[in-house]
């Protein structure tokens, strides 16, 4: 049963298990989502969007070895709409060409058996709370470990431990600006 507010936003990191740390920096959010007067899918999206290109170019940025943990970042919505980023919607078949190395085909399985997931999720928390919602996150089994290593050193230049954490607290105030800025007047 999803909690008060984990409505509009939810993360997943490959299995669900998410750190105490993200969960309550996402309450947080999504206690403020809540006093935004008509939210709507659309700046729900443009939000998470916000927060992926702050994954991508922020101050933390998320690691990159082969790339798969980084192509495995997905959201989706109530409505079923699956996306990549601010890219293009694909398929829970999603995207195996982008994953690489010989567990390329067994990541990809992963990812769109998550999608899946998450889609069900999403609609059931729409049915229930009767409003928008997104679920956003990477889908590599191996995400929140990734997450979690604190005083890693990683390959890419600005990478580190927390970087989605680090992203939605960042961008906060910008997220619920672009979520009120797309809010339907009632």
């Amino acid at each position: 049963m999803a909690s008060r507010f984990s409505k509009y936003l939810s993360t997943s990191a490959g299995d669900y298990r998410t750190d105490r740390d993200l969960q309550n920096i996402l309450r947080n959010l999504n206690r403020e989502i809540v006093k935004i007067n008509g939210a709507t899918q659309q700046g729900l999206i443009r939000a998470t969007n916000k927060i992926h290109q702050e994954t991508e170019t922020g101050g933390v940025r998320v690691p990159v070895d082969l790339g798969n943990l980084r192509h495995s970042w997905f959201y989706v919505t109530a409505s079923g709409t699956i996306g990549k980023g601010g890219g293009k919607g694909h398929t829970p078949e999603g995207n195996a060409a982008n994953f690489t190395d010989k567990n390329a085909g067994q990541i990809a399985a992963g990812h769109a058996a998550l999608l899946t997931e998450s889609i069900g999720k999403t609609k059931a928390l729409a049915a229930t709370y009767k409003g928008p919602f997104v679920v956003a996150g990477y889908s590599a089994n191996y995400a929140l470990w990734v997450h979690e290593m604190l005083g890693a050193h990683f390959q890419r230049k600005g990478a580190g431990a927390k970087w989605f954490e680090i992203a939605i607290k960042t961008k906060q105030a910008e997220i619920l600006k672009i979520i009120q800025s797309n809010a339907k007047i009632k």
